[in-house]
């Protein structure tokens, strides 16, 4: 009779605490993996664009990029945009923006989180 009251007090424990795992195991949340969204596009240069106004569009464009990132992928805690501008034959970067979601969400300018890149003048012929 000892006997048979541990064995049921033991398979008792036990149970108990397999329960108890098992509703840990439900109600605990599944983690969740971040990574960054990376986002490329291109721009060809409209005829009689100045490089500056090529700008102004990459960082429309970006702004816009980076949102749309956001609002589509709600595991993406970053998003990384980079505009290549086209000239005839020639592309290069001419603007990228890396950003956290709590960056945009605190300031959403593209300026502020973008690397412009001077170089591109050149390289793309103006």
């Amino acid at each position: 009779m000892k006997l048979r009251n541990s064995l049921l007090v033991g398979f008792f424990t036990f149970g108990c605490g397999v329960t108890a795992w098992g509703i840990d195991m439900v109600l605990a949340p599944t983690p969740a993996q971040a990574y960054t969204a990376r986002i490329d596009v291109t721009l060809d240069r409209a005829s009689n664009e100045p490089y500056e106004a090529i700008v102004r569009r990459a960082e429309n464009v970006a702004r816009a990029a980076i949102q749309r990132g956001f609002d589509q992928d709600l595991l993406a805690n970053e998003v990384s945009v980079v505009v290549v501008g086209r000239n005839g034959g020639m592309a290069s970067p001419v603007v990228s923006v890396w950003v956290t979601r709590s960056q945009w969400q605190t300031r959403p300018d593209a300026k502020r989180w973008a690397t412009y890149y001077r170089g591109s003048k050149a390289l793309l012929g103006f």
